[in-house]
């Protein structure tokens, strides 16, 4: 029987309280769903791990550390299941270097999907984010995504009219990289008549650029441009991995891509 091993590839933080919160508990329930399945973290963000090196903190390694280990360790076919929410270029990286490995292991590497992979996940993805955020009178919920420059930013879109279809009428978009962006959150939310928002991560973990990008204080900020518009705007920087729902996505990803 080909031995297996498992990696949890995510951008990573170096924010501890987002890494409590939102990382762990994520893998805690990955090594559980899987026993004796030989198991590794990996960062994929350079910036994080030299943050992280400078504070004297344990890094979890690359891809390719991880993946490494796992081989030297005996595994003959590594399953890769990333925390990125679409098929955007980052994915098609992850692939790439994934299959560079194929030569030493002899049975492959498997890459689990991201986490809006179908319209049924977007459903799902829809009620938990829903019932993290109950509807608030006056109040619009941003969910604020990474977004892509490469045309993957469907889902998104997607997820937004599905929590509309859910009776979220006051739900908006924003993706800092990619459309819509803060301009058209403000039109939208101004357009709706609504006078406060709460701006809310739509990624695993909102680490300590996602807070800057966002907060108040930052110069062009989004809660900043919000309250320029006459918006009162407030954050909650609770990643999703804090849902066990969608920790629950994830985890299935990867038993799939175990299995595949």
């Amino acid at each position: 029987m080909t031995r297996s091993g498992l990696v949890l590839a995510s951008y990573g933080t170096a924010r501890l309280e987002a890494r409590q919160r939102d990382i762990e508990p994520l893998v805690r329930e990955l090594r559980e769903a899987v026993p004796g399945v030989p198991f590794r973290e990996a960062y994929l963000s350079d910036p994080v791990r030299r943050m992280l090196r400078r504070t004297g903190e344990a890094v979890p390694g690359t891809l390719g550390d991880a993946l490494a280990a796992l081989a030297d360790a005996g595994a003959e076919r590594v399953c890769v299941q990333p925390t990125l929410i679409v098929f955007g270029s980052t994915y098609r990286a992850l692939l790439a270097e994934a299959s560079a490995w194929e030569g030493r292991l002899p049975g492959g590497v498997a890459v689990g999907e991201p986490l809006l992979s179908s319209p049924r996940v977007e459903r799902g993805l829809a009620h938990a984010v829903a019932a993290a955020h109950p509807m608030r009178p006056g109040r619009a919920l941003v969910l604020v995504g990474h977004g892509a420059t490469d045309g993957a930013n469907g889902p998104y879109l997607a997820l937004r009219n599905e929590l509309r279809a859910q009776g979220r009428p006051d739900a908006f978009l924003g993706l800092l990289d990619g459309a819509p962006g803060i301009d058209e959150v403000v039109a939208g939310v101004r357009a709706a008549g609504l006078g406060a928002a709460t701006l809310a991560p739509l990624m695993l973990a909102a680490g300590g650029h996602v807070a800057r990008q966002l907060a108040a204080n930052a110069p062009g900020g989004w809660q900043a441009r919000l309250r320029a518009a006459g918006i009162d705007a407030d954050l909650d920087m609770r990643g999703l991995g804090s849902l066990p729902a969608i920790r629950k996505v994830f985890l299935d990803h990867a038993r799939t891509a175990l299995r595949s």
